[in-house]
Order: structure tokens, then C-alpha cells, then sequence
């Protein structure tokens, strides 16, 4: 079963450092080895996105993106694992849950 592992951080709060990236590097290695990766990706801050509404025909874009304010969402890892609480092992894992939160998500997946 799929899960995204969605991390996120309050960067008015705190955020990531140059000093984790051996544990997101330790991370990357346990994971792919585990045979349990399928895709991650992490995004740029959130200045350099823009936010996209339509609202009765019109469509309306502004620099940034919707959460200004709290927590944003820094990236996140698709595993293929047994079952939630296996899912839940990994989240434990991602370096931004010492500092923010990661949400644990079952992926849909389309048969067709």
C-alpha cells in the first residue's frame, strides 16, 4: 500500500538547518534500500510559488502561496509498505518531525 509522508514546518517558528542533512541523507539511503521508496521531492520556499483561485470565472493569481502564516508544506516521500503503522515507522524517521509535523497519508491508487 502507498502512503505519502508529507513534512511540514512553521518557519516563523523554526525550519530546517545545514546540520540535518546527514540524517535526511541517512534517511534517503534507509529507505530506498528498504526497497519501500517510490518518489520524494521537497519544495522551495514558499516565496517563490504563487497561488492560483478561479471563483466564478474569474482566476486570480498572487505571489506566495495560500499559507502565509504557520506551518507549510517543505516536501514529501511516497513509500510502498505493508500497512499504516509500518508507514507511521518512516514518518517517525523524516527529519522535520523533530521540529515540525509529517502527516501520514494512504496514497489512491486507480486501477484501469
Amino acid at each position: 500500500m502507498k502512503f505519502a509522508l508529507v513534512y511540514q514546518y512553521d518557519p516563523t517558528t523554526d525550519g530546517p538547518t545545514e546540520a540535518e542533512l546527514p540524517e535526511w541523507f541517512t534517511f534517503d539511503d534507509d529507505v530506498k534500500a528498504s526497497g519501500a521508496f517510490v518518489y520524494a521531492e521537497g519544495f522551495h520556499a514558499v516565496g517563490a510559488g504563487r497561488t492560483l483561485t478561479r471563483r466564478g470565472g474569474e482566476v486570480v493569481v498572487a505571489d506566495g502561496v495560500a499559507a502565509q502564516t504557520g506551518p507549510v508544506v517543505a516536501g514529501f516521500v511516497v513509500i510502498d509498505v505493508a500497512d499504516m503503522a509500518t508507514a507511521l515507522e518512516w514518518a517517525e524517521r523524516v527529519p522535520t518531525a523533530k521540529y515540525g509535523s509529517v502527516d501520514v497519508r494512504p496514497v489512491v491508487e486507480w486501477n484501469g
